[in-house]
């Protein structure tokens, strides 16, 4: 199942044609695996998390109320996700199947899958937007980058619903329960690709998961992106051509 990026405000279920994504896809659809791109809520001013959580796993519960029409194989499902997208489908992965129940008519079956793959997903979201910086940092940050203090604000209130200036608390304790960091003794086989030259969302988060998950006993591979941005829009296609087959391998080795 791919979960597309976009901050969680933009973005949809299309793939783009030609791009390392399609690629990654075309690969497992050559052997027989059935891929479903999914849409899911996008955050703004007045619509906030959990929504596109609730999303995110109420698709999975979707394929198992639905395997036998479409002949899904509910024994084998996994998520692949990009930026945001690997947010949700980490977040989605780790919490239990009490957590983030949506529609009524698919809470009887279970949201659970077998593995994750990651790509350049953010994991700790009061790190990602730098929500404990203090007034005169963000200050400093703003003469110079107004836009970024802007972008910050509006997505933390975006996620969390809460304003980062007048409810700062509430905020940083809300987008600790929704970062991925938080719920690792609940998770899953998980392969992360991330370039090592990202800015958006530096490969810290990638590297500090992948810690976390190996000390609980949990499958955890990182494969850095030799000078990767988010999105690996500059690295090589035939590069990428190796990194997806190892996505590839990774869904291939734990197949049930």
């Amino acid at each position: 199942m791919y979960v597309h990026g976009g901050a969680w405000a933009k973005g949809d279920k299309t793939v783009r044609a030609d791009s390392y994504i399609e690629s990654f896809i075309l690969k497992l659809v050559d052997k027989n695996y059935a891929v479903i791109s999914i849409d899911n809520t996008l955050v703004s001013e007045t619509v906030h998390f959990p929504l596109p959580i609730q999303d995110t796993k109420d698709a999975v519960r979707w394929v198992r109320k639905n395997a036998e029409k479409y002949n899904f194989d509910i024994n084998n499902i996994g998520f692949f996700g990009a930026s945001s997208g690997a947010h949700l489908s980490m977040l989605s992965a780790y919490t239990n199947d009490t957590e983030y129940v949506g529609s009524p008519g698919l809470s009887a079956y279970s949201g659970k899958v077998n593995y994750v793959v990651s790509n350049f997903g953010p994991t700790d979201l009061n790190n990602l937007l730098h929500t404990r910086l203090g007034k005169f940092p963000v200050t400093i940050v703003g003469w110079f980058f107004k836009p970024i203090v802007e972008i910050r604000q509006k997505l933390v209130m975006g996620i969390s619903g809460y304003d980062i200036q007048t409810e700062k608390r509430k905020a940083i304790d809300y987008l600790e329960t929704v970062s991925p960091i938080n719920d690792v003794e609940n998770g899953i086989p998980t392969f992360m690709l991330h370039g090592n030259k990202d800015k958006v969302a530096p490969i810290k988060h990638s590297k500090r998961l992948a810690r976390k998950l190996k000390k609980q006993n949990i499958e955890a591979t990182l494969v850095v992106v030799k000078d990767g941005t988010h999105g690996f829009g500059n690295t090589d296609k035939a590069y990428l051509n190796q990194l997806t087959d190892k996505m590839v391998d990774f869904i291939e080795s734990h197949k049930k």
